[in-house]
């Protein structure tokens, strides 16, 4: 069955009169606030982190772009031939002589030289270690090309480059014995392309002898290098801002050999040399 329902709204003069200055009460406060207009007011979100890291990797990209001067970037694969020997180093494992140089375009160089003093103009090799170490660095053709100029002030030495120009390095061991030399350039190790340090592997050169440092290892390829802009630069486009505050310096870190254990070893090696058996064993 259904049943009709019937709400009564109105007042009645002999309600209870608590009762009804509570209800008038509220009538009152739900009128008013029907009446009150709504204010609404507008704000910027906060930036999240991934945006501000994306502004601050386009601010750091701006600074890299405007900075003045060359880098090394790598370039084409070369043939690596390169082979592995032993090389024995002194206990206490670290370099006997640390040095580095730097290079830049005519202007740059220039201006670091005379930050440094008197600037003065050569061409050819330069001693970078008295008495172990020789170092040019030669245009790149097909085969060496001439030695690139540098000056010389307050006992540094500031190569002079060019944009697009592919350079070597050729390094003269000065001394009667095999040394290690552990290179970098711009702050990145030439045999891994990874941020150099003192205590890595270098190139052995045997006594009195050059060799030739045509690339740089990336990849585990061996790549030409050549001059070109900070930001095009191998150590600013893998590492950042970070891997370009190294540009334009070569770094060398050299280990003369402990000749006591080498001799031990080669002792060694002739005494099972000479028990060596042509027919079976």
């Amino acid at each position: 069955m259904q049943k009709n329902l019937h709400m009564d709204t109105s007042f009645k003069t002999n309600s209870h009169p608590l009762l009804t200055s509570i209800l008038t009460g509220v009538i009152a406060a739900v009128t008013l606030s029907q009446c009150t207009s709504t204010v609404r007011y507008s704000y910027a979100p906060p930036q999240s982190r991934a945006a501000e890291g994306s502004v601050a990797n386009s601010a750091n990209a701006r600074r890299i772009e405007e900075r003045p001067g060359l880098g090394t970037q790598l370039g084409h694969e070369i043939h690596d031939t390169t082979s592995s020997v032993h090389f024995y180093r002194k206990p206490h494992g670290e370099p006997d002589a640390v040095a580095a140089f730097h290079y830049n375009d005519e202007e740059g160089a220039r201006l670091m030289a005379e930050m440094s003093g008197r600037a003065n103009k050569h061409g050819g090799d330069f001693t970078l270690i008295p008495g172990k170490l020789k170092v040019t660095v030669r245009k790149a053709y097909w085969g060496y090309g001439d030695a690139l100029d540098y000056y010389n002030a307050g006992g540094k030495i500031f190569v002079i480059g060019k944009s697009g120009q592919r350079y070597v390095l050729q390094l003269e061991n000065l001394m009667k014995q095999r040394i290690e030399v552990v290179t970098s350039i711009d702050g990145l190790d030439v045999l891994d392309g990874q941020p150099a340090s003192s205590r890595k592997r270098g190139y052995v050169i045997p006594a009195k002898t050059t060799v030739t440092i045509s690339g740089m290892k990336s990849g585990g390829k061996l790549r030409e290098l050549s001059f070109g802009s900070v930001a095009n630069s191998k150590a600013a486009t893998t590492f950042g801002e970070k891997g370009a505050r190294n540009v334009g310096v070569i770094g060398m870190a050299c280990y003369e050999e402990n000749e006591s254990e080498r001799r031990q070893a080669r002792v060694s090696e002739n005494y099972l040399r000479d028990g060596a058996r042509a027919f079976g064993n």
